[in-house]
C-alpha cells in the first residue's frame, strides 16, 4: 500500500539513463537494486513478501556494519590527529 507521501511525487528519469530497478508496488525507478530493496522495506512493509523483507533486513544489517566501520575510522582519525598535534606541540614548546 503506497502512502500519500509517495503518491504526491513524480519521478523523472534523465533521458540518458535507464533505471536499474523499479518498485513493483508503486513503480518508482531506482539507480540500484539496493535502493529499491530499502524503499520496499521502508515504504511497503505491509505488502512486501517474506523474501523482500528478508532482503531488506540483510541490506539493513550490511548498512549498519558499513556505518559502524565509517564511524570507527572517523574516530580513530580524529584521535590520531589530536595526538599528532599534541606531540608536535610538546616538541616545539619544550625546546
Amino acid at each position: 500500500m503506497a502512502t500519500d507521501r509517495t503518491l504526491e511525487r513524480e519521478y523523472e528519469v534523465p533521458p540518458d539513463e535507464t533505471p536499474v530497478a523499479t518498485c513493483p508496488y508503486c513503480g518508482r525507478p531506482f539507480r540500484s537494486e539496493r535502493y529499491a530493496t530499502f524503499h520496499i522495506g521502508v515504504e511497503h512493509t505491509e505488502v512486501c513478501s517474506d523474501d523482500e523483507r528478508e532482503a531488506f533486513e540483510e541490506e539493513l544489517g550490511d548498512e549498519e556494519y558499513e556505518l559502524f566501520t565509517f564511524h570507527f575510522k572517523a574516530a580513530v582519525s580524529v584521535f590520531l590527529v589530536y595526538f599528532l598535534f599534541t606531540f608536535i606541540y610538546a616538541l616545539v614548546w619544550s625546546g
